[in-house]
C-alpha cells in the first residue's frame, strides 16, 4: 500500500492559539496552514478553550453528537504524551486517546463512564477488536476532574502505556506471534493520533458497546473531554520510507534515545504508587501483562469483572466469550472508534 504523505512531525502543543485546530473543510485553506489538529465531524463539537483542546458530546433531538480531533501528521513509532481530563462522567460516555492505522489496528487509552475511575490500556490489529487485552487500573485521582499525564511509547519491538509516570502495561512484539495467521499480532503500520468523545449507544453494535461502557441514563446536555497539552516524539522522520524498503542510519540512534523511555520504571517504589496516580493494592495488576489474558481480580465494579476477571479455571469459557465478542465487532464492521 501507499505510505501516508504527511510524515511524523515533532510536536509540543499547549493549545494557546485557536489556529491550531480547524475543521476538515478549512484544512487546505490559508486558515489551515498552522493547524496541528483537524476536527472531522459535523457538527463540529471541537474547540480551543481556556488553553485546552475541548471535545464535546452534545445532546440534540436525534441523540448525542460526539467529537474527534486528529493530528494532521502520521506517526510510525514514537512517544506521544498527553495531559488529559476525561469527559466520561456517566455511564455511556467514552473518551479516547488513540493511534489508529488504516488497516484497522489501534493503540488505545480509553475512559468509560461505567467505570469512570479507571483508564483502559488496549490495542488491536487488523480490525480484530479483543476486549480481553484491556488492562484497566484504578486511578487514585479522579480522571474526570483532574488532568493526568498519560503516555504511549510505541517502538518496533515494544509498546508501553503510562499514567502519571508509571508503566501500567507493556506488550513485547516477540510475545505476540499468532501461529495460525503466521504473523505478529502487533501494531506496525503508520497511524493517526486522535482524541475523541462519543456515545456508546451510537455504535454499529450498540448492545455490545453499552455493555462495555454503560448506557446513557441522564438528560445532561453536554459532556466535555479536555486535553491540556500534547507532545509527539517521532521515532524517526524517515521511518515511513524505511517501512517501504529504504534504509536510514538515524533510525537506530532514535530508537536508542527512546529505549529508556520504553522500559517500565524500576525506580517507582510500590509504597509510592499513590503519588503516580495508582492505588497501591492495584499495583500488582498494572505491571507487564500477558498480551492475551489479564491477571486482574478487582471486584470494584461490574466492568472490571467483565473485562478483566480472568482465572485459569474460567479460561476456556472466557476465551470463547471474548472470541464471540471479537466476531460480533468484526461482523458489525467496527474499526477502532466504533461509531464515533
Amino acid at each position: 500500500g501507499m505510505c501516508p504523505a504527511e510524515q511524523c512531525l515533532e510536536l509540543d502543543e499547549s493549545f494557546t492559539s485557536s489556529s491550531v485546530l480547524v475543521a476538515t473543510a478549512d484544512l487546505s485553506t490559508g486558515s489551515g496552514s498552522k493547524a496541528t489538529f483537524v476536527s472531522e465531524q459535523d457538527p463540529n463539537n471541537a474547540a480551543i478553550s481556556s488553553g485546552n483542546l475541548v471535545l464535546s458530546l452534545v445532546k440534540s433531538d436525534s441523540g448525542y453528537a460526539g467529537s474527534t480531533a486528529y493530528f494532521t501528521r502520521w506517526i510510525h513509532y514514537g512517544t506521544v504524551t498527553a495531559v488529559v481530563r476525561s469527559g466520561s462522567t456517566t455511564p455511556g460516555v467514552v473518551s479516547s486517546f488513540q493511534l489508529q492505522s488504516d488497516d484497522g489496528s489501534s493503540i488505545d487509552l480509553d475512559w468509560v463512564g461505567a467505570s469512570s475511575n479507571r483508564v483502559q490500556a488496549n490495542y488491536y490489529t487488523n480490525g480484530q477488536i479483543d476486549l480481553s487485552k484491556a488492562a484497566a487500573p484504578i486511578l487514585t485521582a479522579d480522571p474526570t476532574s483532574s488532568f493526568i499525564v498519560y503516555k504511549i511509547v510505541w517502538l518496533p519491538d515494544s509498546l508501553t502505556w503510562y499514567a502519571n509516570g508509571l508503566a501500567v502495561r507493556t506488550v513485547n512484539r516477540r510475545d505476540t506471534w499468532a501461529e495460525g495467521e503466521q504473523r505478529f499480532d502487533y501494531p506496525d503500520k503508520p497511524a493517526r493520533l486522535s482524541f475523541a468523545i462519543w456515545d456508546a449507544s451510537s455504535s454499529a453494535n450498540s448492545a455490545l458497546t453499552q455493555e462495555w461502557a454503560g448506557s446513557m441514563q441522564t438528560n445532561e446536555s453536554k459532556f466535555s473531554m479536555a486535553i491540556k497539552s500534547v507532545t509527539v516524539q517521532c521515532y524517526s522522520n524517515t521511518t515511513l520510507q524505511n517501512a517501504h524498503g529504504s534504509t536510514d542510519s538515524n533510525a537506530s540512534s532514535a530508537a536508542e534515545q527512546q529505549e529508556s523511555d520504553a522500559e517500565p520504571s524500576e525506580s517507582v517504589s510500590r509504597e509510592n504508587l499513590s503519588d503516580f496516580g495508582l492505588d497501591r493494592e492495584e499495583s500488582k495488576t498494572t505491571t507487564t501483562l500477558s498480551s492475551s489474558t489479564s491477571s486482574m481480580n478487582g471486584n470494584e465494579d461490574d466492568l472490571s469483572k467483565w473485562l478483566a476477571n480472568f482465572t485459569t479455571s474460567a479460561a476456556s469459557r472466557q476465551l470463547n466469550s471474548f472470541g464471540a465478542i471479537s466476531s460480533l465487532l468484526i461482523a458489525a464492521g467496527l474499526a477502532v472508534t466504533f461509531g464515533a
